[in-house]
């Protein structure tokens, strides 16, 4: 603890014994010591102006370490605004390519279809054709009733598969198309393929129609077998679709023999 300056009393005790300029004195050197202490509790809290971060115990980032982490932040920023691959280059799809891979698909579909019909239609005519002869005596009723089973014994099933397969061709909506603009031995391949898949169309259609009646004379017979018609009801609906056959057949033959000559390769 500092020495204080002298009370009034004790100055005048001082100045009794040594004279007024000791008493000065001690004022003065009283007033430098607590001036020194002062400034001592400044610095030890406030830290001296000259010493920096390192006089105060402070931890903070070198100089050199600043800008090694500014650049790499700078770094990364700029990585992270670079496009990728996919974003600077996206991916197209060639319009003729997908046209080609549909109008495969949808070529396979209708072909299974028209190879389905031309079985059903092949028994069928044949069918007609033992009722043609024994119409014109050509045969006998015996023989006919035997020549008549191998055409029916497998009928329903190649109807059901008609039916399926023409509907799997329908129900995808699958076509050859040539894209607008195209061009080159693919575009031209697919040109092709569109034209014969009409023709194609145009044979399916009369196969459905022409696959009607005897759809139903074989449900006919089946019923007669059962006991549902008398033998009069079940000759003269067979009369009548003999008839429709005769009608629709030929035109179908005639379409499918110019179907026969469609072909398609749609990659070219």
């Amino acid at each position: 603890m500092t020495d204080q300056p002298k009370t009034r009393r004790e100055r005048r005790e001082l100045e009794r014994r040594h004279g007024p300029g000791a008493a000065v004195a001690l004022t003065v050197v009283a007033l430098l010591v607590l001036g020194a202490a002062v400034w001592f509790g400044k610095g030890l809290f406030l830290g001296s102006p000259t010493a920096g971060p390192a006089a105060l115990g402070s931890t903070s980032t070198p100089r050199a370490t600043t800008a090694a982490t500014t650049g790499a932040t700078a770094t990364a920023k700029a990585t992270s605004t670079e496009p990728t691959a996919s974003e600077s280059s996206p991916t197209t799809v060639d319009p003729v390519a997908a046209q080609v891979e549909a109008c495969r698909k949808g070529w396979e579909l209708q072909a299974a279809a028209n190879k389905a019909a031309a079985t059903v239609l092949a028994e069928w005519d044949a069918h007609l054709d033992i009722m043609n002869n024994l119409q014109a005596g050509k045969t006998t009723l015996e023989q006919a009733k035997k020549d008549w089973g191998p055409t029916t014994a497998n009928a329903p099933q190649h109807i059901a598969a008609f039916h399926a397969a023409d509907q799997a061709f329908t129900s995808s909506k699958l076509r050859c198309v040539k894209p607008a603009a195209a061009t080159g031995s693919a575009a031209a391949a697919l040109a092709t393929c569109a034209a014969n898949m009409q023709v194609v169309d145009g044979v399916l259609a009369k196969a459905r129609t022409a696959i009607q009646p005897w759809e139903t004379h074989l449900k006919d017979q089946s019923h007669f077998k059962a006991g549902g018609i008398t033998a009069a009801k079940a000759e003269a609906l067979w009369r009548s679709l003999w008839q429709k056959g005769l009608a629709l057949n030929p035109p179908y033959f005639a379409a499918a023999q110019a179907g026969a000559k469609a072909t398609c390769s749609p990659s070219g």
